[in-house]
């Protein structure tokens, strides 16, 4: 790759960037809208109604080309040269007529929609966008005595961004499986905990107090470089033009669960996401031109290859979501489904465990939990007793199968992935990679939230495996201290909020 005459940035400072944009909380979500704006397909935001989706969107766009020219905090989606937010009121033939717009933008963004009620030309666009497919539209332009038949298509954008309250009565995505099966669920964080701490910035930024995590000259250079990633020669249909020689090597370690046909979307839909953090890092991959070596069936006239580190960095960013995704889960599931299996052979009407879950610092309605109920009712995880007096949800015996495990050891997918690339890669270009990304500076990452320093082969990067285990260590001494005829209440409305089962 051409050589830069600026630091090339790391995820660490996008994460800064939006920090300046105002965005509290939300680390990983806003990495994860922010990396799936390379290539992420079809990401549906959930969360309840001016709980803050718009401002994930939004403060990752305030890191694109142009995302830092807008006079209003709230409008960086419409200054970006990135983002386009795609008009709910306009009719199909309006929208249509608008093709060289949003077909001009990687990114479409479709705000809140109130209801779906005669707008089924939007859910068909969802569903083949979804697929990565292109959509047609022909029509009869009327001028004065004179009709012309007219024709334009939508082609699929990088990455689709479509909003859904959760506490919106109108639209149950539930009731659109082959829209929510298309897309990857992304929850915000609605908490009360979170909600703290937007006030104590807003409060802060009252009083002068909040300086600039990255001065402008830097996140100039930043957009700079965003705007440099070459999506057009990787993205899109041409991301045939990745070999990624780490995927035997998660795939051998099963991090997603496989319980549902969703995770054979769901797996790919990781691989997509280790390819967007290699096009991040573009500069600093080896890239093999067509008659050097191609992938078999390969178009591509260049071939870029991911490594650990973008590995590492998609599992940390992304793992947990694609767990909780190949489970047919959202965070507010999983945490209702931790309520029913701490207290397993008991039953809860949905206000109790509305209470319950507002002790877990979770804003939610007496609808969150019915949504949430009904879907996890058929799943399986939950079974449903009714009387003439009340509904009571318990937790089934399905329902401990729901982990979110993401266990990975690096050492050994560094070493299968030597094997592989020796496989795959003519002998003098395995060399380069090896001395390149299996060795040395090649196995460390800078940490996307801290900032730290982390070696592939030391324990600091099973980050979440020891989160996992601490979250368990925790359970057992619950579970030795209720066996112990403590008189504290059992731990169905303790603060355990992010407790990993």
């Amino acid at each position: 790759m051409k050589a830069t005459t600026t630091r090339n940035p790391s995820l660490y400072e996008v994460k800064q960037l939006t920090r300046d944009w105002g965005l509290v909380g939300e680390e990983d979500t806003v990495l994860t809208i922010f990396l799936a704006f390379l290539g992420g397909g079809f990401i549906l935001m959930t969360g309840l109604s001016s709980g803050g989706k718009n401002g994930v969107v939004n403060s990752a766009a305030f890191c694109t080309p142009g995302g830092g020219n807008a006079s209003d905090p709230d409008d960086v989606v419409n200054t970006s040269e990135w983002t386009f937010s795609v008009p709910t009121s306009l009719s199909k033939t309006a929208l249509f007529q608008q093709h060289e717009i949003v077909n001009s933008h990687p990114v479409h963004v479709h705000q809140d929609i109130a209801s779906l009620q005669g707008e089924q030309h939007l859910e068909k666009l969802w569903k083949r966008h979804g697929e990565g497919q292109s959509m047609t539209h022909s029509w009869t332009q009327v001028m004065g005595q004179e009709r012309e038949e007219r024709s334009q298509t939508l082609h699929p954008p990088n990455c689709m961004i479509l909003f859904l309250a959760e506490d919106n009565q109108q639209v149950d995505i539930n009731d659109y499986p082959e829209v929510r099966n298309r897309a990857l669920l992304l929850p915000i964080d609605d908490s009360s905990e979170l909600t703290a701490k937007v006030n104590e910035r807003q409060a802060e930024m009252e009083a002068g107090l909040v300086r600039p995590k990255v001065n402008e000259k830097r996140a100039a250079e930043i957009r700079e470089y965003v705007g440099s990633i070459p999506m057009h020669m990787y993205g899109g249909s041409s991301r045939g033009g990745f070999l990624n020689p780490i995927a035997p090597a998660i795939d051998n370690q099963n991090p997603l669960p496989q319980m549902f046909t969703e995770a054979r979307r769901d797996f790919p839909r990781l691989m997509d996401f280790m390819k967007s953090v290699t096009l991040f890092h573009f500069q600093d991959r080896l890239e093999l031109a067509k008659k050097d070596f191609a992938p078999p069936g390969s178009s591509n006239m260049l071939t870029m290859f991911v490594t650990p580190a973008d590995g590492w960095y998609a599992m940390r960013i992304f793992g947990e979501k694609m767990v909780l995704s190949a489970l047919n889960l959202r965070e507010k599931d999983f945490e209702l489904l931790s309520i029913l299996r701490d207290d397993m052979g008991s039953a809860y009407t949905a206000d109790e465990l509305m209470m319950a879950m507002r002790d877990r610092d979770y804003n939610v309605t007496d609808s969150d939990i019915r949504s949430s109920m009904d879907n996890m009712l058929y799943k399986g995880y939950v079974r449903k007793s009714q009387d003439s007096a009340r509904v009571e949800y318990s937790a089934s015996p399905f329902a401990a199968k729901a982990k979110r495990n993401v266990q990975l050891d690096w050492s050994e997918v560094v070493e299968d992935t030597r094997e592989t690339v020796y496989e795959v890669l003519p002998t003098e270009y395995a060399n380069v990679y090896e001395d390149d990304y299996l060795q040395g500076d090649g196995l460390l990452v800078t940490h996307p939230f801290t900032g730290e320093t982390v070696n592939l082969l030391e324990e600091t990067a099973n980050e979440l495996e020891q989160r996992v285990e601490e979250a368990e260590a925790r359970e057992e001494e619950t579970v030795f201290d209720e066996s112990d005829d403590s008189d504290e209440p059992d731990g169905s409305g303790g603060n355990t909020q992010g407790t990993l089962v």
